[in-house]
């Protein structure tokens, strides 16, 4: 074999593996996309359950945003962010298209059952429900910056990266989100 063939069988093996797609891709995409699942998954569906209040469709929009990241994983930097920035944009174009309001149940907000009386959970249900429906009429982005950040644990600058503000605009949307929930839940009170 000369050497002209070997730097033509070269050429075309490099030029081949740079006009595949990233779904037929390297091993370095393929364990990005893996790490990515792994580690983020779980985040975006309960983003994504948390705003559209659908187990289906919130897993329906967790792997379009996987699938998405898949496609252009070579080229996003903070995997976190960008796929919840992707998921929860997706989610938000799904209740602008059917125009409903979201209902998540109150198991989603469960912890583990406790000893506690029946009638302390009945009351623990109730409450878990008006929460959901407060949340759920939250204008945007104070409604992700709750989900984000008290349900999902997300850092105050992670949630900045994820709906594009500043760390400061979202101190003061976390604050009037929290502070009207406070206001709502004590006039159910009385």
């Amino acid at each position: 074999m000369g050497q002209e063939q070997i730097r033509s069988e070269s050429q075309s093996e490099s030029e081949s593996e740079s006009a595949m797609a990233p779904s037929e891709g390297s091993s370095q995409s393929s364990l990005r996309f893996r790490l990515a699942m792994l580690q983020h998954h779980r985040t975006v569906y309960g983003v994504c359950y948390g705003i559209l209040g659908d187990a289906q469709e919130a897993e329906d929009v967790t792997q379009e945003a996987f699938l998405r990241y898949w496609q252009l994983s070579n080229q996003v930097r903070g995997a976190k962010a960008w796929l919840i920035t992707v998921a929860r944009n997706k989610c938000l174009d799904r209740i602008r298209k059917s125009k409903r309001l979201v209902d998540v149940g109150p198991e989603f907000f469960e912890q583990q059952a406790d000893e506690h009386d029946p009638e302390w959970h009945a009351n623990r249900s109730e409450s878990a429900s008006r929460l959901n429906q407060l949340i759920s009429e939250l204008p945007e982005p104070q409604r992700s910056l709750i989900l984000l950040f008290d349900v999902q644990g997300m850092t105050g600058a992670e949630c900045a990266d994820v709906l594009d503000l500043n760390i400061n605009q979202v101190k003061v949307y976390l604050h009037r989100a929290r502070r009207r929930l406070r206001r709502a839940l004590e006039e159910c009170r009385d």
